[in-house]
């Protein structure tokens, strides 16, 4: 309210603000919001406000302030000077073109004949509300309009139907997000259900309501919501909690001016006293709430407040006092009852002149749209046929053309189809090539490592025997034999030793041409130990030779009861150098801090220095070889792509993708399984499972 309190001030400072549409528009809003929050401020500002819109001729101004000094009126229990204004506001609303200040008004005024207990005057105008709301499609009004018809029924003790609208209310207002009205509907529910003696389910929804209501900081929401709550909490013999909620509204409703409320809660506080036997306590506030009730000309507050005095009169032992209460309940309760039937059967006979007119307004229009309809549906047939006629000469040449485009064009497809295809097999044995020559090349690699420590050692024995033979002729023509013969001896210890290391060096070239000899597929009783060893030490050695700087370490843990395996060594070879690659890859990869040197890393963790383990293990059906590594490991979402063609998480240039499919198609031909595991930051294991019987 203060911020609109300043734009106004703001807008006031023009020289012509009081013809301004602008400052009288806001003007009204604050003129509404005075009226909710505390209406006995509100009159003289709303007099003011309507006699400047008609000086303004701002009608549609004039029309809104009329209605808000109803609403003024109407929070203060002045039902029937609110009407004339409302009616007054609404004789400007119909008289402009544009109608939508209609509905609201409509709506207030069957507010007002409902608080006057006018319950078929009230629904009348509720109704014709709705309708005005939904074709201006203005949904403040209709959930208010909703609201009202559903206090109604709950007055009727309808309260299936009263839920329902309520209900029908929260949806819209959630829907519009406006957090007072959401209240409103938390609240009337739980009225309903209060009713209905659901007071748990009822207490639920006040709580929502209640809670909001603070946060929304909001005086009338806060004593309506507390009200209900007393009200429930009553009902569930919670006097401390009642009679605190009872205050709470009281306190509101009195500064405020809230007419109703005040009474209604006073009875209520009185109520509650004499449940607790407080006679004197309760005495007093059934008359504040009596005194009100006449103030206002309300029936039903009035006939409760004589039925509660005439049980404390009677409780502190003034029969005739009592009965004279008693016989003034009797009095409004026979003419509450009698008004009640009477509204019943107005009410119903409403509804129904409503629901009539409707239908015969919805008959009328259907009638003439089909009129219509039928007329353009005749002219529509005619022209259809036309168009058929002359569409279907045409269509069997169409036809016949686009058939012989469309088999020339599958023609040309089918032709693109097959030298693609032909493309695809030519680029697939090229990049299965380049895998085999790649793995080849690895091996190569490491051969080439290992065979020239053998070879070092020939050529430095070599050289160590020419210097040997020149000492040795030296001590001949000198004459010394002894020393001769030493030399000698030495020089027959390093001939044995350059003949150890080629006799070494054959071995491998050896080993080299039986690993790259042709497969033909054949199986042979294998030693998997052995051959696990040789690829772990040949790709360890490939590596380096590749790469200087690489350096990880590697182990074994064989076991020694191994049987001899039925398979194709030189297959599985592959597989084995291919799996151990990747591993060394692997820990290739693992992050390391600048500066750091091997005796940094501990043995877990990602700071562990890089190492690669080849196991094999015996079951009682098959051979498991693992590789394992302490890399970064494989990510779950890549971990059932890595064996598919093609699929590689190595840079471009690096791997075609094809390693681990060959390999595991080649164990599959084993009759064998690979399988992965893998945790990220710990490292990956790949187990290759062998039957003994393949």
């Amino acid at each position: 309210m203060q911020e609109l309190q300043k734009e106004l001030e703001l807008l006031a400072k023009k020289s012509n603000h009081i013809e301004d549409t602008i400052y009288l528009n806001k003007a009204n809003e604050l003129g509404f919001l005075l009226a909710e929050t505390n209406p006995d401020s509100a009159f003289q500002f709303l007099e003011k406000q309507v006699a400047l819109c008609r000086k303004a001729g701002f009608k549609k101004g004039e029309s809104e302030a009329l209605k808000i000094y109803g609403n003024a009126l109407q929070n203060k229990g002045d039902f029937a000077s609110s009407l004339k204004y409302y009616q007054d506001a609404l004789l400007i609303a119909e008289s402009l073109e544009d109608k939508k200040l209609v509905p609201g008004i409509l709506n207030n005024i069957g507010l007002v004949h409902y608080n006057l207990g006018n319950y078929a005057e009230a629904l009348s105008k509720f109704y014709e509300a709705i309708k005005g709301a939904e074709t201006s499609g203005n949904l403040y009004v209709k959930a208010a309009a909703l609201n009202n018809i559903a206090s109604i029924y709950f007055e009727q003790e309808k309260l299936d139907e009263a839920k329902s609208k309520y209900q029908e209310m929260l949806k819209i207002y959630q829907k519009l997000g406006n957090q007072g009205r959401v209240i409103l509907a938390y609240n009337n529910i739980g009225d309903v259900e209060l009713k209905q003696n659901k007071p748990f389910q009822a207490l639920e929804n006040l709580k929502i309501g209640h809670r909001s209501a603070l946060e929304l900081n909001s005086p009338e929401y806060i004593e309506m919501t507390a009200r209900t709550l007393a009200g429930i909490y009553a009902a569930l013999d919670s006097a401390e909690k009642a009679e605190a909620y009872f205050r709470q509204s009281i306190e509101i409703a009195k500064d405020k001016g809230y007419g109703v409320p005040y009474s209604q809660s006073s009875i209520g506080i009185a109520d509650l006293f004499f449940k607790q036997e407080k006679y004197q306590e309760a005495f007093y506030y059934v008359n504040e709430g009596l005194n009100q009730a006449q103030r206002m000309g309300q029936p039903m507050q009035l006939r409760n407040a004589n039925e509660l005095l005439a049980k404390i009169l009677e409780k502190q032992g003034d029969f005739e006092g009592a009965l004279e209460k008693y016989k003034l309940f009797k009095q409004f309760s026979d003419s509450i009852n009698n008004t009640q039937g009477k509204r019943l059967a107005t009410a119903l006979e409403s509804e129904y002149e409503f629901s009539k007119r409707t239908l015969e307004f919805e008959k009328a229009t259907i009638r003439q749209q089909w009129l219509f309809y039928l007329s353009i549906l005749g002219l529509v047939t005619f022209l259809v046929i036309l168009f058929l006629v002359y569409r279907n000469r045409n269509n069997l040449n169409k036809a016949f053309q686009s058939l012989k485009e469309k088999n020339s064009e599958i023609e040309t497809k089918n032709t693109v189809l097959e030298n693609t295809l032909t493309q695809l097999k030519s680029t697939q044995q090229l990049l299965i090539q380049s895998e085999k020559m790649a793995s080849l090349g690895e091996l190569t690699a490491g051969i080439a490592h290992e065979i020239q420590n053998p070879l070092n050692f020939v050529n430095n024995f070599s050289e160590l025997s020419m210097e040997l033979v020149d000492e040795m002729n030296q001590e001949i023509e000198k004459g010394d034999l002894e020393e001769a013969k030493f030399l000698a001896s030495e020089l027959k210890g390093n001939l044995n030793r350059i003949n150890t290391h080629g006799k070494r060096a054959g071995s491998i070239v050896k080993g080299m041409l039986e690993h790259s000899r042709k497969s033909e597929g054949k199986k042979e009783p294998t030693d998997l130990n052995q051959l696990a060893d040789e690829c772990l030490r040949l790709s360890f050695h490939g590596l380096r030779a590749k790469d200087k700087s690489f350096n990880a370490d590697f182990k074994t843990a064989l076991d020694t009861a191994l049987p001899l395996v039925d398979v194709v060594s030189q297959d599985i070879g592959r597989v084995l150098l291919n799996l151990i690659n990747n591993a060394f890859y692997a820990c290739a990869e693992q992050p390391r801090e600048p500066g750091s040197t091997d005796t940094d890393y501990g043995e877990n963790g990602q700071k562990a220095k890089p190492q690669v383990t080849i196991s094999t293990q015996k079951t009682s059906k098959e051979v498991i070889i693992t590789v394992s590594d302490n890399g970064p490991g494989i990510p779950e979402a890549i971990r059932e792509k890595i064996f598919q063609p093609f699929f590689t998480t190595k840079p471009s240039g690096k791997g075609t993708g094809l390693g681990l499919s060959l390999s595991y198609d080649i164990i599959k031909a084993h009759g064998g399984e690979l399988k992965v595991e893998s945790k990220v930051g710990e490292g990956t294991s790949f187990f290759i499972h062998l039957p003994l019987n393949s």
